[in-house]
C-alpha cells in the first residue's frame, strides 16, 4: 500500500523564508549593519582589485556588482562561482587584491578551500555569510554575517553596502547611490508583498502544467534571471529553466520560442526596454505564454530592481511549488551527493 500524498496548502505549508516577517527583519537588520559594512569598504577601498567567490545562488548576487563596477567606474571587479574560481587560482590575487566569500552556510567546501588558497597568496579576505559565527568568517581577514533569516536579501544588500562604499571612497558616485538604494528598502519592499501574492497565485496555476521554462533578463538583472532559471527552478521546484540574456535572444532562442512553451520576462529600468519590448511583441505573437514581471511598475531606479524583482519571484516559486504540489528545498541529491 503506497503512502498518503501530502497535499500542500496555503494552509499547511509554507517554507521558512517566507514566513511573516521575515523579509522585514533581513532588510532591517542589512541596514542596521551598515556603519559596520560602510567602515570595512573605506578600509578595503585602499586596494587595487576586487574578486568575489560564491556557489548557486552566491554567485548569482556577485554579478549585478560586478555589472555596476564595470559600468560606472574602474575598479576591477571578477565575480566567480566556487570551482570556477579553484580551477583558474587567478595570477593576480596577490597582497593587493581583495576576495569576498560569500556562503549561506558559511562552510561551503571549494569557498572554503579557495578562502585557504588565497590566504597564502597573501591577499586581504573577507567571508560574508548568514551568521556571523561561521567557518569561514572564522578563517577570514575580516568575517561578516548579516544575521537574519532572509538569505537573497541578506547576500545582496550587504554586497551594495560594502562595495558600495568602497567606490563612494575611490571617487565614485554610484557608490552612494547603492548605499541609499539599500537604505530604502524597509520602506518599498514590503509593501510589495501583498500584490506580488495574489500575482503568484494566478501566475503558478497558469505555469503548473509547464515542464520546461525560459527565463529572460539582463544587464543588472541577469544575475536573478540565471538564480531563477538555474536555483529556483530546477533545484527548488524540479521544473527545466533556461535563463536567456535579451542581447542574446536571437542566437538559438528565437527558434524554440513557439506555441505552448511559457517565458518569465525580468524588466529593468536600464538601456534594453526597447529590445525587451520588442522580444515580448515577438513572443506573444508567436503563441508563447508570457510571464512579465516589472517591478510592480512601481517608480524605482534601476539598482533597486534585482530587489524589487526578487520579491516578485520568490512568491511566484511558492504558488508553483503549491500548484505542483512539491516542497521547495526536499532534495532529492543536493547535499547528499558529495563533490
Amino acid at each position: 500500500m503506497s503512502e498518503p500524498v501530502d497535499y500542500l496548502t496555503e494552509e499547511t505549508y509554507r517554507p521558512e523564508w517566507l514566513e511573516d516577517g521575515v523579509t522585514e527583519q533581513t532588510l532591517d537588520a542589512v541596514v542596521e549593519k551598515k556603519p559596520v559594512l560602510v567602515k570595512l569598504g573605506k578600509e578595503l577601498s585602499e586596494y587595487e582589485r576586487y574578486y568575489m567567490v560564491g556557489s548557486g545562488g552566491s554567485y548569482s548576487v556577485q554579478l549585478p556588482i560586478e555589472y555596476l563596477a564595470d559600468k560606472y567606474t574602474k575598479v576591477p571587479v571578477k565575480a566567480y562561482s566556487g570551482w570556477e574560481f579553484l580551477e583558474q587560482r587567478p595570477a593576480a590575487v596577490d597582497e593587493d587584491a581583495v576576495i569576498v566569500f560569500i556562503s549561506q552556510s558559511g562552510k561551503t567546501k571549494e569557498i572554503v578551500e579557495a578562502l585557504e588558497w588565497c590566504m597564502e597568496r597573501g591577499a586581504v579576505t573577507v567571508g560574508l555569510t548568514q551568521n556571523t559565527d561561521s567557518v569561514i568568517n572564522g578563517k577570514a581577514s575580516h568575517g561578516f554575517g548579516w544575521d537574519a533569516r532572509g538569505v537573497t536579501l541578506g547576500k545582496l544588500g550587504s554586497l551594495y553596502i560594502l562595495f558600495g562604499s568602497i567606490f563612494r571612497e575611490k571617487g565614485y558616485e554610484v557608490g552612494a547611490r547603492m548605499v541609499a538604494a539599500v537604505t530604502r528598502l524597509p520602506a518599498i519592499l514590503p509593501k510589495m508583498i501583498p500584490e506580488a501574492k495574489e500575482a503568484a497565485r494566478r501566475h503558478g496555476l497558469e505555469l503548473k502544467d509547464h515542464d520546461e521554462m525560459f527565463m529572460l533578463g539582463g544587464g543588472i538583472n541577469w544575475g536573478l534571471t540565471y538564480q531563477y532559471g538555474f536555483c529556483t527552478l530546477m533545484e527548488m521546484c524540479w521544473i527545466h529553466g533556461t535563463a536567456i540574456d535579451y542581447s542574446e535572444f536571437r542566437h538559438g532562442a528565437l527558434e524554440l520560442f513557439t506555441e505552448g512553451t511559457a517565458a518569465i520576462f525580468l524588466r529593468g529600468r536600464g538601456g534594453q526596454r526597447g529590445l525587451e519590448d520588442t522580444i515580448i511583441e515577438f513572443s506573444r505573437g508567436n503563441g508563447v505564454k508570457c510571464i512579465e514581471y516589472d517591478s510592480q511598475g512601481l517608480d524605482v531606479d534601476n539598482l533597486t530592481t534585482p530587489f524589487a524583482l526578487f520579491i516578485e519571484l520568490e512568491w511566484l516559486s511558492y504558488y508553483l511549488s503549491l500548484a505542483r504540489n512539491r516542497r521547495m528545498g526536499a532534495w532529492r541529491f543536493y547535499d547528499k551527493v558529495k563533490f
